[in-house]
């Protein structure tokens, strides 16, 4: 995965689909991890990335909208608190949403090593 840029505890992730970001902010004792995105070894390194410079910090995972490639890499940060817009959160196509990460997956034979979101 490609770092696309990385100053001053800010890091952006650079996707090899669409040149998708997601971006790690560290602030205080803090992380925040906006739209970890697309390929599970993608979000495989970004995990890495955060326990290694990172650990015991508090993670928060920010949501800028409910697309599916926004959330696809929920699963991979379970004890994160999750900060996300309540248009998402009250999105009522939510099951559609989901159904697509279920057909991405399934149409480029991917496999993850974490769960995939069953809520928004």
């Amino acid at each position: 995965m490609k770092i696309q840029y990385r100053n001053d505890g800010i890091t952006v992730f650079e996707s090899a689909l669409y040149r998708t970001t997601c971006t790690v902010i560290s602030l205080a004792q803090s992380v925040l991890i906006v739209d970890p995105n697309w390929l599970p070894d993608e979000i495989d390194f970004i995990a890495d990335y955060v326990q290694q410079h990172y650990s015991g910090y508090t993670q928060y995972l920010i949501f800028t909208h409910s697309d599916y490639d926004h959330i696809i890499g929920y699963g991979k940060f379970p004890n994160a608190k999750v900060i996300a817009s309540e248009k998402l959160t009250s999105n009522p196509r939510k099951q559609e949403i989901l159904k697509q990460i279920e057909d991405f997956d399934n149409e480029y034979y991917i496999t993850r090593n974490y769960p995939l979101p069953t809520l928004l």
